[in-house]
């Protein structure tokens, strides 16, 4: 479980992804469903093969369990960290702490900060998108939250990107835009718009010198402005 924060710091925890809204609205369905679909397959015997080739004989019911226990489980499972709300963000007086995700998208969070930096080492906070293939093949954009350090290079040998790379469009390895700096990605975390607009407001009561910024969208960066209720402790 995440350590938690000081009185004086604010905790950030993610909010449901549109994707697994679809899940969950396809969960509820099956499980509606489940009865009639338990009833067409009926107990009549019937041969199943496995991967070794051998046949096994088992009601025709059967069939639907296969499929509708490992979507309860999964869904069960996301549904219980997310309810739980892991912190994903500790924004306080000494700095900020990101917490990254411990098993990819069960919204369970490591011990453990992969990003724990005072303000005076943060240059900016950054909104920031990359491609991902949901189940596998359904192309998705996935927003992360990461942080700029005052004394970050663009690369190994190179102080500031050149005016060709800020107007490039082509992503890195990792999938984040040439167009920032290539140490994002390693002090990034999963998480949406709701918990960078948390972090801009807290960043606004603790360090009002950093900047919170959206570039999910390339040419069109965007300083994310504090909500006018700035007392919350969580979000």
């Amino acid at each position: 479980m995440t350590p938690p924060a000081h009185a004086a710091e604010v905790t950030v925890s993610e909010r449901v992804r549109p994707q697994d809204l679809i899940l969950f609205a396809i969960t509820a369905v099956a499980v509606v469903a489940t009865p009639w679909m338990l009833m067409s397959a009926g107990s009549e015997p019937v041969f199943y093969r496995d991967s070794r080739g051998v046949d096994t004989e088992a009601p025709a019911w059967m069939g639907v369990l296969v499929y509708l226990v490992p979507l309860l489980g999964w869904s069960g499972i996301k549904a219980f960290y997310l309810l739980k709300s892991p912190t994903a963000a500790v924004i306080g007086p000494d700095g900020v702490r990101l917490f990254d995700e411990g098993v990819g998208g069960l919204y369970l969070r490591h011990d453990e900060p992969n990003v724990n930096l005072p303000w005076d080492e943060v240059s900016r906070v950054v909104l920031w998108r990359r491609r991902r293939k949901w189940l596998g093949f359904i192309p998705v954009w996935e927003s992360r939250v990461g942080v700029e350090k005052t004394t970050d290079w663009y690369g190994v040998t190179q102080r500031e990107p050149s005016a060709k790379q800020r107007q490039s469009r082509e992503t890195r390895p990792d999938g984040s835009p040439v167009r920032l700096g290539a140490m994002l990605y390693a002090r990034s975390i999963r998480l949406g718009s709701h918990g960078a607009r948390a972090i801009a407001t807290a960043t606004a009561r603790f360090a009002p010198g950093v900047e919170v910024v959206d570039e999910r969208f390339f040419g069109k960066p965007q300083v994310i402005e504090p909500e006018p209720k700035r007392g919350r402790k969580s979000y």
